[in-house]
């Protein structure tokens, strides 16, 4: 039994941060790197695994190749059970980070959505299922089995998988995303939830997220200074999971996942180990 079935895009990340901004045509050698798993499904399974919970994770294949060594035992090793087809190259993603901005190149073969399974065991297994919505066919899949299951299902909201909010009880959008939706965040998240009936949310980076389940909540962002950004949708997501599975009211769940996504931008690198205390502890110390 898991408590959480993630599923989406798996890749190895590395990270390099620049000093300055790089003029065109110009080589720059970065200050400091950082290497570790990556893809936004993965990233969830490893914070919700350092939140103590049992996950398994499915989505991208992996190649058998030193990278695809490296990113499941990396996996592993955070306690994350990886059932992922060892077909194909490992998906490799370039994070660029300088003091105006952040880039990301991913590197990835293109495998057909019906030749990447799904774990059907896993999921029914699980008490929670989490989507990476890259995938449009399979996130579909992946919803109505956790329906007919009585498994909640959370969707991280991309293009390829809008079609498919109404199936998922709870869906999450950068603020990228919604505008596809709708230009005003709020508005955005009244129509998701027009299509779920469950619970929308849009994140807003430092502006916090605004959340639409029958009514509108706005949650403020914690001020701190961010180092790396990268992940930290991740950690929000995870937070709103693991609040959840603790039994916590909407709006305490908004707040942990909103302390998460902080904790994370405050670090560098990909990923960051969560935990109930540190979050607790980050929430009571610091005044939005």
């Amino acid at each position: 039994m898991y408590d959480v079935f993630c599923y989406g895009a798996i890749s190895l990340d590395i990270s390099g941060r620049l000093e300055r901004p790089v003029h065109e045509y110009e080589q720059a050698t970065a200050i400091d790197y950082h290497m570790s798993p990556g893809g936004d499904a993965a990233l969830v399974a490893m914070m919700l695994s350092s939140l103590g919970l049992e996950v398994t994770l499915a989505g991208s294949p992996v190649g058998e190749d030193p990278i695809g060594e490296q990113v499941v035992k990396s996996l592993e090793k955070e306690g994350v059970k990886v059932v992922v087809p060892r077909i194909g190259k490992t998906a490799i993603t370039a994070i660029v980070l300088d003091r105006d901005k952040r880039s990301a190149i991913t590197f990835h073969d293109v495998t057909p959505e019906e030749k990447i399974p799904i774990p059907d065991d896993a999921l029914r297994a699980s008490r929670y299922a989490y989507v990476d919505g890259c995938f449009g066919r399979n996130s579909a899949i992946i919803a109505k089995v956790a329906r007919a299951n009585g498994i909640e299902a959370q969707l991280n909201l991309d293009l390829p998988s809008i079609q498919n909010i109404g199936l998922f009880s709870t869906t999450i959008a950068s603020e990228t995303v919604s505008r596809h939706i709708s230009a005003d965040p709020e508005e955005a998240a009244r129509k998701m939830f027009s299509m779920n009936k469950g619970t929308a949310i849009v994140t807003l980076g430092e502006n916090g997220c605004v959340c639409y389940s029958g009514k509108a909540i706005r949650v403020p962002a914690f001020k701190v200074e961010e180092v790396d950004t990268t992940g930290a949708g991740a950690a929000f997501a995870a937070g709103f999971i693991y609040a959840g599975l603790m039994g916590e009211p909407l709006e305490a769940r908004l707040e942990f996942a909103s302390a998460a996504g902080a904790i994370k931008a405050m670090a560098r690198g990909s990923y960051v180990k969560l935990s109930e205390k540190g979050i607790a502890d980050f929430i009571h110390s610091h005044i939005k």
